[in-house]
């Protein structure tokens, strides 16, 4: 049997689409907070663009500091978890 080769497009959306999507929604998000905050809903258009940019970039940063403490607790869980079982051996 001849295998269809996908197209880039239909790869790319498979291996990126929710991401993009959850990226697209948090974005959205930060859009909705700029415009519903007294003092940011004031700023010129540009002002408010900047403003959920800014907000978007924090919480990706946060969100990435969140994933690495979480691998860092994992590893020294494993790493625990050896230590007792060769102590006990």
């Amino acid at each position: 049997m001849t295998e269809v080769k996908k197209t880039q497009k239909e790869r790319v959306s498979e291996k990126y689409g929710a991401m993009v999507s959850y990226y697209a929604e948090l974005l959205a998000e930060c859009h909705n907070a700029v415009r519903k905050n007294s003092l940011l809903s004031k700023l010129d258009p540009m002002g408010q663009k900047t403003s959920a940019t800014t907000l978007f970039i924090r919480t990706c940063s946060k969100m990435d500091k969140t994933d690495e403490t979480k691998q860092k607790a994992e590893k020294l869980m494993d790493v625990s978890g050896e230590l007792s079982s060769q102590k006990i051996a």
